[in-house]
C-alpha cells in the first residue's frame, strides 16, 4: 500500500524523512481533494485503488464525503489546499468536485412546488440558476491559487458517469460503518426524490441525470481544459460503467466499479509525473 496521510503533521514528517534520504526525486507526491468518489467510506474508492497499485507513491488526502465545489474551493479550505501545495512539492493535484453541487438540497430548492415538465425544460431550469457558472468559477479559484505558488503542478479532474438506477439509496451495514448502521440503514437517494414530481417517469429521471452530467462536462470541465491546456487534464468517465451491477446506489459505483474507473486514471497520472517518477506509479 502506498504511504497515505490525512493528517498534516504525519504527512509532513514522512515527507521530510523521505527528503533527507533523497527519495523525493523518485517518489510520486500526490495531493487529492474531493467528494465521495475519492472518499467513499463504505468500500474502496478511486484513490484507494490508485494507492493499492502504487506502493511507492506518497498521498496526502483531503477529500470528504458529501463535499461541494462551492465550499471546497473557497474560504479556509481554499487557503488550506494552497498552503499544502506551497509547503510540499506535489507533482499532481487530483480533484473530484461538482457532483454534489447539483443534487439533494439544490434540486429540492430548484424544483420546489414546480409542475411536471420536459427533460429539456428541467435542464434549462438548472442552467438558469447560474450554478454551472458558479462551479466553474470555484474551479478557477483553486487552479489559479495553486498555480500562483507552484506553476509546474499538474491537475487532474474527472467527469461523473451516468447513473443506472434512479431512487436507489446507499445501503449501510455494520461491516462498513459500524454499529451506527443499526440506527440508520441507508442514505440517499439524492436525485429522484427531488425531481419525481416534475419528471414522474424513471426514464425521464435517468435522461435528466445524463443531461446534467453532460452539461457539467460542457459548461465546467471543457472550459477549464481550454483555459489551462498545459496544466489541466480531464478524464471523461461518461459511459464507463453501463451495467447496473457496477453501481452501489443512485450516485456511487460499487467497489468494482470504482476500480474500473481508477484504471482510467493511471495513464493520465503517470503522464503528469516527472519522467524520473513515472516508473514508480503502477497499475490498479
Amino acid at each position: 500500500m502506498a504511504t497515505t496521510h490525512t493528517e498534516y503533521g504525519k504527512f509532513a514528517a514522512h515527507y521530510r524523512a523521505a527528503d533527507r534520504v533523497g527519495l523525493l526525486k523518485s517518489t510520486p507526491i500526490i495531493l487529492s481533494e474531493g467528494d465521495s468518489w475519492f472518499s467513499m467510506p463504505l468500500y474502496y474508492n478511486i484513490v484507494d485503488w490508485l494507492e493499492v497499485g502504487s506502493p511507492s507513491a506518497m498521498f496526502m488526502r483531503m477529500e470528504k464525503t458529501g463535499d461541494v465545489a462551492l465550499k471546497m474551493f473557497s474560504g479556509g479550505n481554499l487557503r488550506s489546499i494552497t498552503q499544502r501545495v506551497k509547503s510540499f512539492a506535489f507533482d499532481v493535484l487530483l480533484l473530484s468536485a461538482g457532483g454534489n453541487d447539483f443534487v439533494d438540497e439544490f434540486l429540492r430548492d430548484t424544483f420546489r412546488r414546480s409542475q411536471p415538465m420536459r427533460v429539456d425544460q428541467a435542464i434549462a431550469r438548472v442552467v438558469g440558476t447560474g450554478r454551472f457558472a458558479a462551479v466553474l468559477a470555484a474551479y478557477e479559484r483553486i487552479i489559479d491559487s495553486v498555480l500562483r505558488v507552484r506553476p509546474d503542478i499538474k491537475l487532474i479532474l474527472h467527469s461523473y458517469d451516468y447513473p443506472q438506477d434512479m431512487g436507489k439509496a446507499a445501503k449501510l451495514s455494520i461491516e462498513t460503518i459500524g454499529l451506527v448502521a443499526l440506527l440508520k440503514r441507508s442514505v440517499g437517494d439524492w436525485i429522484a426524490r427531488h425531481i419525481k414530481h416534475v419528471l414522474p417517469s424513471e426514464s425521464d429521471q435517468l435522461a435528466f441525470a445524463r443531461a446534467l452530467i453532460n452539461q457539467f462536462f460542457a459548461d465546467v470541465l471543457t472550459p477549464l481544459k481550454r483555459k489551462y491546456p498545459n496544466t489541466v487534464e480531464v478524464i471523461d468517465l461518461r459511459g464507463a460503467l453501463p451495467s447496473a451491477d457496477l453501481w452501489n446506489d443512485e450516485m456511487h459505483p460499487s467497489a468494482i466499479g470504482y476500480r474500473q474507473l481508477a484504471e482510467r486514471f493511471v495513464d493520465p497520472v503517470r503522464r503528469a509525473l516527472p519522467a524520473a517518477k513515472r516508473a514508480a506509479f503502477g497499475n490498479v
